[in-house]
């Protein structure tokens, strides 16, 4: 039970970090736009605003609602979140759905708290998932 409990907020908390770097990063972001699939028009910094939400929101939901599928749903949306943040670094790659490759620069330090802390929330999630609650 402890242990379920420890896993239930570290993976909230790494949720909450990759939060609040997207919500920090964003506003750096504004003014590099990218056409996306289908012809919609969208900022860099309006993609990290929405990473930024769900992140809060699949936290707050782990927290009232720590079940199996709830820790899949954060495994699923974190192992994205990481792909992206990887693949948008590495660069230069076709992204799919028309997502941009972001240049790497002063920030990149911030990137890889990201993507530490979506890892983290990956790992706290698959155990949240495999372990039954009593």
């Amino acid at each position: 039970m402890a242990f379920r409990v420890a896993a239930v907020i570290w993976t909230a908390i790494a949720l909450a970090v990759a939060a609040v770097v997207h919500f920090f990063l964003a506003p750096q972001f504004d003014l590099i736009q990218t056409r996306l699939e289908g012809g919609f028009v969208v900022t860099v910094g309006q993609l990290f605003r929405v990473a930024a939400v769900t992140n809060g929101l699949l936290a707050a939901l782990i927290l009232v609602r720590p079940r199996r599928w709830s820790a899949l749903l954060v495994t699923a949306a974190s192992l994205a979140g990481l792909a992206l943040t990887v693949s948008s670094t590495v660069g230069p790659i076709e992204l799919p759905f028309g997502l941009p490759t972001i240049p790497v620069g002063t920030w990149l330090q911030l990137r890889v708290v990201a993507a530490a802390a979506e890892a983290l929330a990956v790992v706290g999630s698959i155990m949240i998932a495999s372990r039954r609650s009593r």
